[in-house]
């Protein structure tokens, strides 16, 4: 099941983009799609089924984010910026079934080929300094509910769950990730062809759980209960930023 994302920005976006060049020899725009997926193990995420983790289960039922900044890159070095901001909801309350929806969003883009993508995690700095106040309705910063209110910021994803530490549930224990704080907001390049042209395949942007979760060659250990969740407090930080330092890592960039 795919979702469609309006896209509220697309001609700021362009706009936006201007001061470091997004046109190519032709001077033409097209629009091409980017379709955001969820998996764990490369496998499309269920909500609360049982996964494999370490020696222990896991299971998730909340996974949402969001994505900021989304640029792609010319051959020259130049950065074509297409949106500033973008809310992707894998697990919405009224998914018709509990696999992870595909979130499709379409932006307009200078035809022509380029070397790679760059993706924000979380609300830049600038954004993060607004309230849902700030926006108008349908906007992806309106939304009061992705606001912590105590960090005067956005909550940048949501990812909430279960460990099942003997394999049943005799001793279960929840995960609540919510990461935020300007101290966290993380861009990553992916270097790789693409293309835009009329006709042009999307471009898919995979987030697999199952690599969030393995950090530097280790799983991050879910017996400790620090672990199980981000702190309230915010001068610390430790658990976020450990998963925004290793979302490079758990996401896999294509063009067909």
């Amino acid at each position: 099941m795919i979702r469609k994302i309006t896209v509220f920005l697309v001609s700021i976006a362009i706009l936006w983009g201007g001061c470091e060049g997004t046109k190519d020899s032709t001077g033409r725009t097209t629009e091409i799609d980017f379709i955001f997926r969820a998996r764990y193990d490369d496998k499309p995420l269920v909500r609360y089924q049982r996964y494999d983790y370490d020696t222990h289960w896991v299971d998730f039922f909340r996974f949402n984010a969001y994505m900021s900044n989304l640029a792609l890159i010319r051959s020259d070095g130049g950065v074509v910026y297409l949106s500033p901001i973008e809310w992707v909801d894998f697990t919405p309350d009224d998914a018709r079934t509990d696999t992870a929806v595909d979130v499709a969003i379409k932006l307009r883009a200078p035809e022509g080929n380029y070397v790679g993508i760059r993706l924000g995690y979380g609300v830049p700095p600038g954004l993060n300094a607004k309230q849902p106040k700030d926006f108008p309705a349908g906007h992806p910063l309106s939304r009061e509910n992705e606001y912590w209110i105590g960090w005067k910021g956005y909550i940048f994803n949501k990812i909430e769950g279960h460990v099942y530490l003997n394999k049943d549930t005799t001793l279960r224990a929840g995960l609540v990730y919510h990461c935020g704080s300007d101290a966290v907001f993380r861009e990553y390049t992916f270097n790789l062809p693409i293309r835009v042209e009329p006709g042009a395949p999307a471009i898919e942007i995979t987030f697999d759980l199952k690599k969030l979760f393995y950090i530097d060659g280790k799983w991050l250990d879910l017996r400790d209960p620090y672990n199980q969740i981000t702190s309230n407090d915010f001068n610390d930080v430790v658990i976020a930023t450990k998963l925004m330092n290793n979302f490079r890592s758990a996401t896999k960039v294509t063009q067909p």
